[in-house]
C-alpha cells in the first residue's frame, strides 16, 4: 500500500481552496446514469456501473468516460478481467493526462509573458500553492507526464487487476492513504504500530487518477522519477524510479515490470482520446 506525507491543518485548508479552482475532486457522483461535461475540445461522460457487463468496450481512439462507481471483477475468467479492467481505467487515465497537458500548456503560456494577466496569475499561485513549490519554475518540473502502460501496471498491482476493497468500495486504485479526518475515506483492515489507516474515497475513478498525478509530482520520494519522465517515456525505463512508492521495494519494480511485459501493456501507450463530436 502507498501513502502521501502527512498534512499539517493549515496546508490540508490551503489544498482544499486551491483544489477548487483546479479541478481536482470536484465531480458530481452520479448514480444510474450518465452526464456530460465539455471541457474546451473534450466531452466527458460519467457512467455508474452495476455489473461488469456495463463496461464500454475499449476501441482506439477511446471514448472519454469517467466511471463514478464500480464493481468487482476477481470472479472474471482471467483474461476477461484484464481486458474489462484495462477498459475501466485507460479512460480516466487519458482524460486526467490531456487535462495536466492543457495545464501545462497554459503554464508555458504564462511563463512566456512578461505580464501575466491577474486571472492568470491567480491560476499560478494555486497551482503552485497545490504542488507545494515556491517559483513557477519549480511547477514546471513538477508537472509530469507518463505512459499509459506505467500507469496501468500500477493500478493492475495496486488493485489486483481490479479485486481490491478500496477499489470497489472507494475507487480507490493506487491506495493512497488519508490522514485528514475532514475528507472522504475509508478505514483499512490493517493497523499500522497500533494505529488505524484510512484510504482516499473518490468520486469517480477519474479522481483517483488526477490524484496520482499530484502525488507523484509534490511527493520529494519521486524527483528521479519526475527528472527522468522529461527524458524519455518508456515505461520499463521510468518503473526504476517508483521502488520508494510501494513497502516492497525493488520487488515491487520487478513486478511492474513483468505486468508490462507479459501483458503487452505498451501497446496502449499510443491510445487516444475521440474529439468531441
Amino acid at each position: 500500500m502507498s501513502h502521501k506525507a502527512e498534512r499539517n491543518p493549515l496546508q490540508t485548508v490551503l489544498l482544499f481552496i486551491v483544489a477548487l479552482g483546479f479541478g481536482f475532486g470536484t465531480l458530481v457522483q452520479i448514480a444510474d446514469q450518465s452526464q456530460q461535461h465539455d471541457q474546451q475540445s473534450l466531452t466527458i461522460q460519467y457512467k455508474s456501473l452495476k455489473t461488469a457487463d456495463d463496461i464500454v468496450q475499449l476501441s482506439n481512439p477511446t471514448r472519454a468516460i469517467a466511471y463514478t462507481s464500480v464493481v468487482s471483477l476477481a470472479k472474471l475468467p482471467v483474461a476477461d478481467k484484464k481486458q474489462r479492467f484495462i477498459a475501466l481505467l485507460l479512460p480516466a487515465i487519458l482524460i486526467s493526462k490531456q487535462k495536466h497537458q492543457q495545464q501545462r500548456q497554459k503554464l508555458d503560456k504564462i511563463l512566456a509573458t512578461d505580464h501575466p494577466t491577474n486571472l492568470e496569475q491567480t491560476w499560478l499561485n494555486r497551482q503552485m500553492a497545490l504542488y507545494d513549490v515556491e517559483t513557477p519554475a519549480q511547477l514546471k518540473q513538477r508537472m509530469i507526464n507518463l505512459p499509459n502502460s506505467l500507469i496501468l501496471a500500477q493500478a493492475a498491482l495496486e488493485t489486483g487487476w481490479g479485486s481490491s476493497r478500496f477499489f470497489v468500495k472507494a475507487n480507490n486504485v493506487f491506495g493512497i492513504w488519508s490522514f485528514d479526518p475532514d475528507e472522504k475515506r475509508m478505514m483499512a483492515s490493517q493497523q499500522r504500530e497500533g494505529k488505524k489507516i484510512y484510504v482516499k474515497r473518490y468520486d469517480s475513478l477519474l479522481g483517483a487518477i488526477d490524484d496520482y498525478f499530484l502525488t507523484l509530482g509534490r511527493g520529494s520520494a519521486y524527483k528521479e522519477l519526475r527528472q527522468a519522465a522529461r527524458k524519455t517515456q518508456n515505461s520499463q525505463q521510468l518503473i526504476r524510479h517508483l521502488h520508494r512508492y510501494s513497502e516492497l521495494g525493488e520487488d515491487y519494480i520487478q513486478r511492474l515490470d513483468s505486468l508490462i511485459r507479459h501483458n503487452n501493456l505498451k501497446q496502449y501507450d499510443n491510445y487516444h482520446l475521440q474529439n468531441k463530436a
